[in-house]
């Protein structure tokens, strides 16, 4: 008989000490974790990330936790107490840190202030329920309410803001995998993800030792489930996690089978149990009938008797929550008993390896690219057991696997050519017979770069025409760069730890650098000159610090040392952050790599040459530059050599630089920029091209042929500069190694940049050998591919052809069978469009559908309903009154529409329809494509009802919420046009009678922001996103608040009618809830539609009386189902101003209800004679334009109306025919 281990505990009862604050600032209130999170999440990550931070800053933490994280809360066994009352400070509030040039959230809990002494005072506090935690946890400190030692210090808490995305994402807190809405320079996926994990898991770990402790029922429950797991007792235990119900968050659903190789190699291995925590009650009936005998014989789990999911709903939204909590935990404690796991990305996991930090080398996370197969798990289990250490044999294994590339650009001691005392750091460099001859003037100390100036800029232009301007001077070059060169400066390798601080005293300094000016140009632009005696001048001390930066990469470039003799008497000079950026823009001897933006276009290329003729003679002198001082550092070579080996076959180098890429003269490209080019080279034989990329995607189709440095190498995703990545020394050690490594190929693509142009001065012949994709001049893609041919040095008739198609198609099987991983969106604005007069100019305002010939999710007959809708809007609106000379018809579509279609519709409705009528293709535009954080999403495992409701069908309602404002902002600028109002109309979207005013000028007239039709009560799924941001809005001067909140039961404005000004939904407080929406996922993983957005957006930022609901004529808007004919969601509603309304809707009865037998097959459809509308139901401003001839002048007793201002209240009587939830008498509140 199963015992029941749901117990519940009250408060911490132990006597109060009186001396918890003792040595403390005060108490950090831990009192939520996020709103969405669950019992591992809430429980132990946010509670572990809040502790570090009391830790931190001195604070004690105490646990009480309220209803926000409303997953983990019981009202009925947390709410149940009295709560605790007690007094300390109140006034104190913990700061925000945001980390410079971040991401826009990235703002995450700093020091506590006091922001208003005023403030800080005595407070009686007050908090309800039992706070949650000791139902399941020992208290984590000795602190109790009522704690005098407390009394006289601050309670301090974190907002919602600061404990996530703060805790969660962008403090050092641990993490449970890499969320996607984190920057790479937080998530690093140029680190494997067990590499990136050990450390917060060796912090949770250490943390959670500390603190957290199960009550008693937990642990003995998890005993009783999962006894006596031992190595020792020979009872090894696999614990293995399969979570279904609701993984989402850019997780993959683990198919069960997956685990089942594991298992048995486990078992093969001398394993013992297997123990089994699911969610998910398929998959326990999933092992139970297909797994083998002998597996199921060893299988422990909870049981039957715990909540599972049917994978429809979080196990959170079945049982009670108290029940769901005590469940998880046991599963986690009892998941940490065990010596191995395998698992996906979970908190529940996690939480178990923070537990038992063994877990960390001896489990397998399946969602882990990089993860151990079953032979490979199979022999670390058969070693373990036998007394072998897991770290060691999992550190061996990756050593191997990894061949080298663990820390490369750590190079050993005698692996870099130079001492570590900073006076000798030039020993056994360059050979001189002394270093200052005679004839030398001086020494050039190379000292600035410029403090934003990356590793090409630094290395190849700035430290580069220093050494021309030496060379020009008969200077003696040495190069010691100062620390505050702050994107290459790595403190680590680079501070005083690798070098000391040294003065340098009683140097020369008796010369100086002048200034010219570029006369011909702009007198003002001042560049350095020569170098001229300063007698007034005679001493100067020059204080070095750290290594210089520069002999971590390099060798010296001359022999110079302070101490030298023969430079005793030689002037020492150096020039300054501004000198140097001048010399680099303004000389006209300096070398550029494209023009800067304080370069004037009269000083670039003044004489219009071709780009390639202008840089030449620069590349030139580079080129002798560099053959003369630049000798990488052995390690720098050695690495090269490995990713792209130096050998008789030709290479194409290919250069792709996008993260940081600024100035006026450059631009960003996408990789399928250079598809064509990659072609080319293929069908001349080429068959290695080495890519350097400061950004993810490659080309997928030509994998094969491609070199780079590997998937664990500083890239970015999306606009994150690589230094922002990682430790600098490493993004410079990467970045040398592609320059050298593309220098030994034979042709390079690139675009303007630094990395490029070190390139080429490396090896001059690619001078001639390379497209400049940013070139107007740049070779065609045939020219190239000549080129190419002949430097493979294959004759074009015996050449071996590549067939390209075939590559692409290669790709394209490649890409399908890798579960949503999309290529890099297009970045392309630029629609199609064709239009039935070319001569019309745009009107005000525009009709707009977004349609289709088949319906992506309903599988309907979508065109035929266009040509309806359209049939209609044309007899019942547009040819009413000219209405059409004040406005444009669009339709949107991807790749549906052509010519002929145009044709199709002018034969219908006729020319003067054809006038004013818009095809726009969305297709391969911004406009229509997933968010970069969706890029990568499987549709299957993260996207909830999915394929019920198709990508298409997704991407249609993002175009509504967030896409189509956009368009219209660039659509007018690119096109002149300025657009006032839309009008939506769908496919089935049918105004079924005449409209005889202009709607636009009426919206115009009254200053209504928004005007529509019915209401969907469906408002309940908007609670979360609207909970997110009224708690953004309550920070002072965070958002703009909404003008009224939402009531979870009122009208939802369905939208597939709606009028409304466009600078409504293009304010900047609306884009900003829009992105913050868009932010959250919700669109295309929990399908938050349009109309709940619409709704929100109206609601929240429109004064009542600009809203408008139209109700005088009659409008039909269905879902059919296509098996049975019937209506499933919406129908018709009567306008109040139609005379045959009656007539219509009787028709729609008859041939929607009871031609195919709806009335009886399904309950969900709706006649209603007898609606009433009253003023309260209607938009606010609606009681000044109802016809009273419509309304009722007496009062009933069955309704409670508004008086006027004859004391009568009105009423409207509206028929209509409707399913699901749309005009559900009784339902809600209707707007306003």
């Amino acid at each position: 008989m199963q015992q029941n281990f749901i117990i519940q505990h009250g408060l911490n009862q132990n006597p109060i000490a009186n001396h918890a604050c003792d040595g403390y600032r005060g108490i950090y209130h831990i009192e939520k974790g996020d709103i969405g999170g669950a019992a591992g999440t809430v429980f132990f990550q946010f509670v572990i990330g809040q502790i570090i931070w009391a830790e931190k800053y001195n604070f004690k933490p105490w646990v009480y936790l309220n209803n926000v994280s409303h997953i983990v809360y019981d009202p009925i066994v947390h709410g149940n107490n009295t709560g605790v009352n007690f007094t300390m400070q109140k006034g104190t509030e913990i700061s925000y840190i945001q980390r410079p040039m971040g991401h826009r959230r990235d703002a995450y809990p700093g020091q506590t202030v006091v922001n208003n002494p005023d403030n800080l005072r005595s407070f009686h506090y007050n908090f309800d329920g039992n706070g949650v935690w000791d139902n399941y946890f020992e208290p984590i400190s000795d602190f109790i309410p009522g704690d005098k030692s407390c009394q006289d210090k601050p309670l301090v808490t974190m907002d919602l803001y600061q404990v996530t995305p703060g805790v969660h994402g962008f403090s050092g807190a641990p993490k449970c995998w890499r969320y996607e809405y984190l920057p790479d320079y937080i998530t690093k996926p140029h680190i494997p993800l067990n590499d990136w994990l050990a450390p917060q898991r060796q912090s949770a770990h250490d943390v959670l030792k500390r603190y957290i402790r199960f009550k008693p029922h937990i642990k003995a429950k998890a005993e009783y489930v999962n006894p006596s797991c031992s190595i020792e007792t020979n009872n090894a235990c696999l614990g293995i996690h399969i979570r279904h119900s609701d993984k989402a968050a850019g997780r993959r659903i683990l198919d069960t089978d997956e685990f089942l190789p594991y298992v048995k190699a486990f078992l093969d291995a001398g394993g013992k149990w297997i123990y089994l925590a699911t969610d998910s009650e398929k998959v326990v009936e999933h092992i139970k009938t297909t797994w083998p005998e002998n597996v199921l014989k060893v299988i422990r789990s909870m049981g039957d008797d715990v909540v599972r999911s049917n994978d429809e709903q979080a196990v959170f939204d079945i049982g009670s929550h108290h029940r769901t909590n005590t469940e998880i935990l046991v599963e986690i404690q009892a998941l940490s008993y065990c010596q191995f796991m395998i698992h996906g990305l979970s908190a529940v996991t996690e939480s178990s390896i923070w537990i038992n930090i063994d877990l960390h080398y001896t489990s397998v996370n399946l969602e882990d690219p990089d993860h151990s197969n079953e032979n490979e798990f199979g022999d670390l289990v058969g070693k373990v057991l036998t007394g072998g250490n897991a770290s060691q044999i999992l550190e061996k294994r990756n050593s191997i696997n990894n061949n080298n590339i663990n820390n490369w650009w750590m190079p050993k001691s005698y692996e870099v050519q130079f001492s570590t005392t900073t006076l000798n750091q030039n020993q056994n460099q360059l050979p001189h017979t002394q270093a200052c001859d005679d004839s030398t003037s001086g020494i050039l100390h190379i000292s600035h770069v410029g403090t934003n100036a990356g590793t090409g800029v630094a290395f190849f232009t700035s430290v580069l025409n220093q050494l021309l301007y030496a060379k020009k001077n008969n200077l003696t070059p040495w190069i010691h760069l100062s620390n505050e060169s702050k994107l290459i400066y790595d403190d680590e390798i680079h501070g005083a730890a690798s070098g000391g601080v040294s003065v340098i005293e009683d140097i020369q300094d008796v010369l100086m650098i002048t200034m010219l000016e570029n006369d011909n140009i702009n007198s003002s632009l001042l560049y350095p000159g020569p170098v001229v005696v300063e007698s007034s001048r005679q001493k100067k001390n020059i204080t070095l610090r750290g290594n210089g930066i520069w002999t971590s990469y390099f060798r010296g470039v001359s022999d110079f040392v302070p101490e030298s003799k023969s430079c005793s008497d030689k002037p020492v000079l150096s020039m300054d952050e501004d000198m140097v950026s001048a010399m680099n823009s303004w000389s006209p001897w300096s070398s550029k790599a494209w023009q800067y933006d304080d370069i004037p276009n009269e000083f670039w290329n003044p004489k219009g040459l071709t780009l390639k003729s202008w840089l030449e003679p620069k590349r030139i002198k580079a080129n002798d530059i560099v053959k003369r001082y630049y000798k990488f550092q052995p390690f720098i070579v050695e690495r090269a050599q490995q990713v792209n080996p130096f050998n008789s076959t030709p290479c194409l180098a290919v250069h792709l630089l996008n993260t940081d890429k600024e100035g006026i003269h450059r631009k960003k490209f996408p990789p399928n920029k250079f598809r064509e080019y990659f072609d080319a080279f293929a069908r001349a034989g080429g068959k290695h091209i080495y890519i350097a990329s400061d950004s993810s995607p490659f080309p997928i189709y030509i994998q094969k042929m491609i070199r780079t440095q590997g998937p664990y190498v500083v890239r970015s995703s999306w606009k994150w500069p690589p230094h922002m990545l990682e430790n600098h020394h490493r993004t410079n050690s990467e970045a040398l190694v592609d320059i050298l490594a593309m220098s030994k190929c034979q042709l390079l693509l690139h675009g303007n940049s630094a990395i490029s142009e070190a390139t080429i001065y490396l090896n001059l012949n690619l001078h001639n050998n390379s497209v400049n994709m940013e070139d107007p001049d740049r070779l065609s893609v045939k020219e190239f591919e000549a080129l190419a041919r002949r430097v493979v040095e294959i004759p074009s008739d015996e050449a071996t052809t590549v067939n390209a198609t075939k590559l692409q198609q290669r790709s394209t099987t490649k890409m399908n069978a890798t579960k949503g991983n999309l290529p890099p969106p297009p970045e392309n604005n630029n629609v199609g469009i064709i239009k039935g007069n070319h001569d019309r100019k745009c009107r005000r305002n525009a009709i707009v559908y977004l349609a289709q010939k088949k319906h992506s999710s309903y599988e309907r007959d979508s065109y035929g309903n266009l040509l309806k809708s359209l049939e209609l809007m044309n007899s019942n609106y547009l040819s009413v009154h000219n209405h059409q000379n004040n406005t444009d018809v669009i339709i949107f579509h991807t790749d549906d529409f052509n010519q002929d279609d145009m044709d199709i519709m002018e034969t219908k409705f006729g020319s003067s329809f054809r006038e004013g009528l818009y095809f726009i293709n969305l297709q391969n535009t911004s406009y229509w494509q997933r968010p970069s954080w969706h890029r990568n999403d499987n549709p299957s495992a993260d996207w909830y009802a999915y394929p019920l409701f198709s990508e298409g069908y997704r991407q249609m309602m993002h175009w509504y919420a967030i896409d189509i404002w956009r368009f219209f902002k660039d659509y007018g600028r690119n096109n002149n046009c300025s657009y006032e109002y839309i009008m939506r109309f769908d496919e089935d979207s049918f105004l079924r009678s005449k409209l005889d005013y202009d709607i636009f000028d009426y919206m115009k007239k009254n200053d209504y922001n928004y005007g529509f039709r019915l209401c969907s009560y469906e408002m309940q799924v908007t609670q979360r996103i609207w909970t997110i941001w009224t708690k953004m809005t309550s920070k002072k001067g965070s958002q703009v608040p909404p003008i009224r909140d939402i009531d979870l039961n009122m009208c939802g404005i369905y939208n597939n009618f709606f009028v409304t000004k466009l600078s409504f939904f293009q304010d900047d407080k609306v884009q900003r809830f829009l992105k913050l929406v868009d932010r959250q996922g919700m669109i295309y993983r929990r399908r938050l539609g349009d109309l709940m957005i619409h709704s929100m957006a109206v609601y929240a930022f429109s004064p009542s009386e600009k809203i408008h609901r139209f109700l005088d004529f009659t409008y039909e808007h269905s879902t059919i189902n296509t098996t049975t004919g019937c209506v499933i969601w919406g129908g018709i509603q009567a306008g109040y101003n139609d005379p045959n309304s009656n007539k219509t809707l009787d028709k729609f009865y008859q041939e929607n209800v009871l031609d195919h037998n709806c009335a009886t097959t399904t309950s969900a459809i709706r006649i209603i004679d007898t609606s009433y509308l009253i003023q309260d139901d209607l938009s606010p401003t609606y009681q000044h334009h109802l016809p009273s001839e419509y309304a009722s002048t007496t009062t009933t007793t069955t309704t409670t109306l508004n008086k006027n201002e004859n004391g009568y209240g009105k009423k409207l009587k509206l028929k209509t025919i409707m399913a699901g939830k749309v005009e559900y008498p009784g339902q809600g509140l209707l707007s306003g």
